[in-house]
Parts: C-alpha cells; structure tokens; sequence
C-alpha cells in the first residue's frame, strides 16, 4: 500500500516483453486486384507520339509518289529515219519499237508529237502488234494489226508507228516522240525511240503520155 503519491507500475516478470501497439501503413492507391496503377501519361508524350506518327506517314506518302512518278525510262536512240513518199499516200514510219525482251507492260494514254513542216499535213500515231516498221506504205505485211493506241497495253514485240499523210508537197522533221502510260502503279510521259524523222512527201509526177502520142504524129 502507498501514500501520498501514485502507485507504481507492477515489474514486468523476468523473460517476458511488453507488446508493443501494431502500427497500420496505407499503402498508396490499390487497384482492384491490389496492383499498383500506373501514372498516367501526360498530354506532351501523347503529342510527341502523334507527331512522329504523323512525320513517318508523310514521308512513306512521299516516297510512294516518288515510286509512283519514276517508272524506268523508256528506250532511246540517236537515229533519225528518212523516208519519201507522195501526195494523198499514206506513208508509215516506225519511231519506237519495244524490244521482244522488254519485260514491261505499259497501258499507252496517248503519244505526244512535234513537227516541224512546210505545209500542213496529218501525223496520226498507231501502235503496231507484234511487229516493226521502218518506212513504208504497206504496214500489213509488218504488223499484225494497227490500233490507236491510246487505252492500249504495250509489250515487248509491238512498236509505234507515225501514219503521215499530205494533200500537197511537204517536207516535214519529226522529234523525238514522247509517250504518257502507266505500269502497275507508275507512270510518267517520256521520250521513246528514234531522235528523229525526216519525211518528204512529193507531188504526183504529171502524165505526158498524151502530149507526147501528139507531137509524134
């Protein structure tokens, strides 16, 4: 028993320790099955994402157009083929010949011609199949059917062919002709063939075989 004062504190029995109060720590924010979320991203990764994103699909747009406007370049010589012919007679001369081992399929848009004359006169391109021309009037026994090639395919074997035609004398240089196609995916208007054609289309020769019958008798 004490007096006066408070009582002290009953010793602890010798080879046992006090409990000590369990301390509780919140851990941060759980998600359902106790996972940690993750931060989430800010507004500026986002924007750099998109951006890159962005700059790698213009330059395969790019590149794509690239590809698409570079087809390979069609054959071409240094040639120039002459020919003669006359009036209201159809003359054919061959500018472009695809090559049996060509390899290449072209859809023709149409072909481009520059000349060059002294008088008017009519240039029509054809496209000769399976064969070559180089100046003639009977194109038939080369090819095995002349087409306006405009909307035709191309192949390895055909050519292009100039169908010239006047009404009168003219002397006529033909450039280079160009030709606009498609292959697959590409396409382009290019110079193809010859360098250039030198035509002269002459008159009729003037008969005299009755002036001739007279002035013998």
């Amino acid at each position: 028993m004490t007096v006066g004062g408070t009582g002290s504190a009953p010793k602890q029995a010798p080879g046992r320790r006090r409990a000590e109060p369990v301390k509780t720590v919140r851990s941060r924010s759980l998600g359902s099955l106790g996972a940690p979320r993750l931060p989430r991203p800010s507004f500026q990764s986002k924007t750099w994402r998109i951006a890159l994103i962005s700059v790698a699909l213009l330059m395969l747009i790019g590149w794509f157009a690239w590809y698409a406007a570079t087809p390979e370049d069609l054959p071409t010589d240094d040639k120039t083929m002459s020919g003669s012919g006359v009036v209201d007679t159809p003359l054919y001369v061959g500018m472009f010949s695809a090559p049996d081992d060509f390899g290449r399929t072209l859809r023709i848009s149409g072909v481009h011609v520059h000349a060059t004359t002294s008088a008017d006169l009519e240039i029509t391109p054809l496209l000769c199949r399976r064969g070559t021309v180089g100046v003639t009037t009977q194109p038939e026994q080369f090819c095995a059917d002349l087409v306006n090639p405009e909307g035709e395919r191309m192949v390895g074997g055909d050519s292009i062919v100039l169908k010239i035609v006047s009404k009168v004398a003219v002397v006529a240089v033909i450039d280079q002709i160009r030709v606009a196609y498609r292959e697959d995916v590409r396409w382009d208007t290019q110079p193809a063939g010859h360098q250039q054609a030198i035509v002269a289309v002459n008159g009729r020769p003037v008969e005299t075989g009755t002036d001739d019958e007279a002035a013998t008798e």
